[in-house]
């Protein structure tokens, strides 16, 4: 998948309003690169406001550790 896909899937899937975290960008997209690809997307105007959360997760090692998500920011929908 080319950057400009990645960048047109990402945005389909937090417009949605769905949430993408890294592990998922890679997972479902193959993206590496999620908060430049996020960078992009608002740069270009092509997301409303996104949230910038954290998410606490547990490692393979069970430690615990804090990861960033992303997601529209809901009052920003567009009807």
């Amino acid at each position: 998948m080319n950057t400009e896909t990645q960048k047109q899937a990402i945005a389909d899937w937090l417009l949605l309003g769905n949430e993408l975290d890294s592990l998922s960008a890679i997972k479902l997209f193959g993206c590496t690169k999620l908060s430049t690809r996020i960078g992009e997307l608002e740069r270009e105007n092509k997301l409303p406001t996104i949230k910038r959360d954290w998410k606490e997760v547990k490692t393979r090692f069970c430690d615990k550790v804090k990861v960033r998500t992303y997601k529209v920011w809901s009052k920003s929908i567009m009807p």
